[in-house]
């Protein structure tokens, strides 16, 4: 599994959702998520990007300590940035 982090900070991208939950993308593919990474960028999105590879429980248990949501996107699924 794969997540976005910021190449300077190391900071997770999440993407906030309609209830206000912000929700960490987690790509079952890299190309998946390195695919997303160019549509992030096609649509001038500031910060620098680059794939992580994570162990799922992980993402799990940190999203539920701190209060926020997580998506696994499977391979292949249609995912648009915000």
């Amino acid at each position: 599994m794969f997540i976005l982090t910021d190449t300077k900070t190391g900071g997770i991208y999440a993407v906030r959702t309609k209830d206000q939950v912000n929700t960490v993308t987690v790509f079952e593919d890299e190309d998946d998520a390195v695919r997303y990474i160019e549509l992030l960028n096609a649509e001038d999105y500031e910060d620098n990007l680059e794939t992580m590879e994570i162990d799922i429980d992980i993402v799990v248990s940190n999203c539920n300590t701190y209060g926020y949501g997580y998506s696994i996107i499977r391979k292949d699924d249609l995912i648009i940035p915000p």
